[in-house]
């Protein structure tokens, strides 16, 4: 059951132009937001730097005034040692501890070789101390991290050296206790003995980030809304509204009503207005048009009428031609064929009493020679029969071999004793010769006569006295074959006048000779070559020629060698 198709459902350029312009909006809006929250989160992680290095100062300071007063604080007025066990280190962890618990910021200070396990570095501080090693002159190290309890922190360490009044304590002798009981280190000055870490909570900025990143979205997107409504409407009014004109004029066209009317802007013209005049002019040229289609249509159809009309009669016209030309072809075949045959027949009754008077001793010289003329034009006259009887048959589609044992042995004797007397009477030494491994082969013996007749009367014909004509039977195997596949090739060969090479490819063809012209200086109806090549395609084969102007001429016919049955033929010869 076939089914309507629905209708696809028609979204206007406005809805459109909405679409895209939301899409940029929002685009743009994720893109400031990121691009916001990014510069803020530089700017907090700055601020909490700063925050960092300031605090890192302080407890420098500290650090740096008990130092500075260790001799006062834990020596005697003569100079003894007197501890009260307020050095730099205690000093500076008791204020960071002070100031840790009353404040969300963590400072410790850490060693590698710490003293006590709580002033051990953690994975962020072993980092940190790697950093400082690998790169002397780096003053801090610094990250933001999330803490074990998933919070964002801020972590800061700066690097403590070595001072003098640091060797008391953590210098040489390593391994020797100091007056507080621990074992000294072996430190040296300027090395890196610990470091301050600092650690701050992101918390305190992640509000003034999110109200700041508000505001300017907030911005972004009312300066993009309040831009995009004037581009839609500036779009709307002078793109949309003018093409919107333009459709419905088109849709009137459409129906064949001509009566549209277009707001066109003649004040500030631009690309609308021009592209409006065009599809005006196009409109009046069209309304023109199919005014006149009508006339011209019906005019077009009475021409095309009369020329259906005779295109009839020239087609039955034709026809009676055919059927004329088919009848005085058939006429002129059955011509050919009566009057071939009825030559035949006299020919080769003047051929044999020819050949009878030349065997008979008592004749003179000149009655010998003359006996020899009538039997050489009768030979040729009876070949130029055949020829013609061929090429009738091949017209009318009659040519079919009728397939016998053939002795190229017998075959090519039998023609040398034929055109001998042709050979002779033109002084032309015709040679022919069968090689010993050319096999018994099933083909048209009279049709293989026709073919090397014509190849060889072809030859002394175009060859001067004195010339020679060769005829060669050869078996060529067929590679890959065995013994039942190859060809019989017959080549006929002359140093007669040869043909020129742009001849060659024009001497097959019927009623045609090479060097033709009004004044021939060569007897025959250009039927030979066309009946060898007619005869050997009919065997399955090809004939091809190799010339030479003066050079001679060699032509080749290969017939694809066909074995014989001997088990059928000496069944027919016992019966």
């Amino acid at each position: 059951m076939l089914t309507r198709r629905e209708k696809p459902r028609r979204f206007g350029i406005r809805f459109k132009f909405a679409v895209l312009i939301g899409a940029l909006i929002v685009a743009l809006m994720v893109v400031d937001a990121l691009w916001n929250i990014d510069l803020q989160q530089q700017q907090a992680e700055n601020e909490a730097r700063e925050k960092a290095e300031v605090l890192a100062d302080q407890m420098h300071a500290m650090w740096d005034f008990i130092d500075i007063n260790q001799n006062i604080v834990n020596r005697n007025e003569d100079g003894t040692f007197r501890t009260k066990t307020l050095v730099c280190v205690v000093a500076a962890k008791s204020v960071s501890m002070l100031f840790t618990s009353q404040t969300d910021y963590t400072i410790r200070f850490t060693s590698q070789t710490p003293r006590q396990a709580a002033n051990a570095a953690d994975a962020f501080e072993e980092r940190a101390f790697e950093a400082f090693a690998s790169d002397p002159t780096l003053e801090a190290y610094y990250d933001v991290e999330t803490n074990e309890a998933g919070q964002r922190v801020f972590r800061y360490l700066e690097p403590l050296y070595v001072t003098e009044t640091c060797l008391e304590c953590h210098g040489d002798p390593k391994g020797e206790l100091d007056q507080y009981g621990y074992e000294k280190e072996g430190m040296r000055v300027g090395e890196i003995g610990g470091a301050m870490s600092i650690i701050e909570p992101m918390d305190i900025y992640a509000q003034g980030m999110q109200t700041s990143v508000f505001q300017q979205v907030f911005m972004v997107l009312l300066v993009l809304a309040m831009a995009s409504i004037g581009i839609y409407a500036a779009v709307s009014r002078l793109v949309l509204r003018p093409i919107d004109g333009l459709g419905r004029a088109a849709k009137q066209i459409g129906e064949g009503d001509f009566a549209y009317h277009l707001a066109i802007e003649e004040r500030h013209p631009d690309e609308i207005t021009e592209f409006a005049h065009d599809f005006d002019k196009m409109a009046r040229r069209l309304e023109r048009l199919c005014t006149d289609l009508e006339s011209e249509v019906q005019s077009q159809t009475d021409k095309l009428s009369a020329l259906n009309d005779l295109l009839l009669r020239q087609k039955a016209e034709l026809k009676n031609a055919l059927d004329r030309l088919s009848e005085e072809t058939e006429y002129k075949n059955d011509f050919f064929a009566i009057m071939s045959h009825e030559l035949r027949t006299p020919l080769t009754s003047i051929l044999a009493f020819a050949r009878i008077l030349r065997a008979t001793d008592t004749l003179d010289v000149k009655t010998q020679g003359a006996v020899e003329e009538i039997e050489a034009n009768a030979t040729l006259l009876l070949n130029m029969v055949n020829n013609i009887l061929t090429i009738s048959k091949a017209e009318a589609h009659r040519n079919k071999l009728v397939r016998e044992p053939v002795d190229f042995v017998d075959l090519i004797g039998f023609i040398k004793n034929s055109l001998e007397p042709v050979a002779r009477n033109k002084d032309v030494a015709l040679r022919a010769k069968t090689d010993p491994d050319v096999p018994l082969s099933m083909a048209d013996w009279e049709k293989l006569r026709r073919i090397v007749e014509n190849l060889v009367d072809n030859a002394i014909k175009y060859t001067h006295a004195g010339g020679t004509v060769d005829v060669r039977v050869a078996f060529e195997q067929a590679p890959g074959e065995g013994e039942a596949g190859g060809f019989v090739v017959i080549t006929v060969a002359d140093d007669g006048i040869g043909i020129a090479a742009e001849d060659q490819d024009g001497i097959f063809e019927r009623y045609r000779q090479a060097g033709q012209s009004p004044n021939r200086r060569y007897r025959g109806t250009g039927l030979g070559l066309a009946v060898v090549k007619e005869l050997t395609e009919l065997h399955g084969g090809a004939v091809s020629v190799t010339s030479e102007r003066k050079q001679g001429s060699t032509f080749a016919v290969r017939i694809p060698y066909v074995p014989v049955d001997t088990e059928e033929y000496d069944e027919d010869t016992a019966r």
